[in-house]
């Protein structure tokens, strides 16, 4: 785990910070599906282009009095309907013998997140920065309808230079959780480094050829 001192009041992440969904299952330590909020539950839902492919993410968790933030990104999608292929009333679960309109909308769309890494979380001015930035594996679980936020542009910086120098620690894990799309996350991730950070553009180029070497001899994915 890097130390690091903030010296900015700004806070990196804050409660107004946008809710995408809750946690409703997960597959491994760091990869977890996220049900995203639909219109009618929040008072502001999010919007297709707030949980695009690659977009970095966080949920916050209390270790012992410390508070955490653990920081994903979103790397798959998945729409699900129930009623698709089936007409007529049915019964609203298993336990209540009711019987709804077959106008009952079920519809969800599911995220795969993958989680990166974490930090400890000190106050500041209205919200909060990172202080102890690590992009090992979270060692802790979440809970099931913890919820998923994105995460601002300051945060995802200083999960990304936690001491002024690029860090990108955890992309050989998340190659391997997101599978298929395990190299073209870790280059969206890449081309939002490349955008307005002080990431070095060779370093960049060394790790982004890295990547697609390794993926298009291992599994073809990149070509």
């Amino acid at each position: 785990m890097t130390q690091t001192t903030s010296t900015d009041d700004a806070p990196v992440i804050t409660a107004n910070d946008l809710t995408l969904g809750t946690v409703a299952e997960s597959h491994s330590q760091m990869d977890y599906v996220v049900e995203v909020y639909r219109e009618r539950e929040r008072e502001r839902p999010p919007e297709k282009q707030d949980y695009k492919f690659g977009q970095p993410v966080y949920t916050t968790t209390t270790i012992r009095g410390t508070e955490y933030a653990l920081i994903g990104v979103v790397y798959d999608s998945r729409l699900v309907d129930p009623d698709q292929g089936r007409a007529g009333p049915r019964l609203s679960n298993p336990d209540q013998e009711l019987f709804v309109p077959g106008y009952v909308d079920e519809k969800r769309t599911l995220l795969g997140v993958a989680f990166l890494g974490y930090a400890t979380l000190e106050p500041a001015s209205n919200g909060s920065n990172f202080t102890d930035v690590s992009q090992e594996m979270p060692p802790w679980t979440l809970e099931i309808d913890d919820s998923i936020r994105k995460l601002p542009r300051a945060g995802f910086e200083q999960f990304h230079f936690p001491d002024g120098d690029l860090r990108l620690q955890y992309y050989d894990r998340l190659i391997s959780t997101a599978d298929q799309f395990g190299a073209e996350v870790t280059l969206a991730l890449l081309d939002q480094l490349r955008d307005g950070t002080a990431a070095d553009e060779e370093l960049l180029d060394v790790i982004e050829q890295k990547v697609r070497w390794e993926t298009s001899s291992d599994r073809g994915v990149v070509r």
